[in-house]
């Protein structure tokens, strides 16, 4: 799988798009949850990972980031000037709830049996992205 934890930014294709976040704009990051919310798709593991990240940058844009957010993003959100919207919001929660209960990620967790701790970490993102 290429993590080493249930957080947001603990696994390599995580780490991949910190990577390039600095090339990302605002419609990059909606481009790939809409298409993580989208109902027809199975989420592969690493595009649900790709997609978690981009729901925290939202979150960080709306003033509700991560109690760990790495330097790329805080960086990423301080230089970029406009806010997340409510549709953006709105978006990223619901790409967030469908890995959570319905891709590959998810199934890899319940086989490394720690499903518990990475729906926490991800209950949390949304309850950020919400309120």
């Amino acid at each position: 799988m290429g993590g080493w934890g249930t957080g947001s930014f603990e696994n390599d294709d995580a780490q991949d798009f910190l990577g390039q976040l600095r090339s990302l704009g605002i419609d990059d990051l909606k481009q790939i949850l809409a298409r993580a919310a989208d109902e027809r798709n199975y989420l592969e593991a690493p595009e649900s990972s790709v997609a978690i990240a981009a729901a925290e940058a939202i979150a960080g844009l709306k003033g509700a980031p991560s109690n760990h957010v790495p330097r790329e993003m805080a960086d990423w959100i301080s230089a970029t000037r406009s806010g997340a919207t409510a549709n953006l919001n709105e978006l990223a929660r619901r790409a967030v709830s469908k890995i959570r209960s319905n891709s590959e990620l998810k199934d890899l967790w319940l086989e490394a049996e720690g499903l518990n701790e990475w729906s926490a970490s991800l209950r949390d993102l949304e309850k950020r992205l919400a309120d």
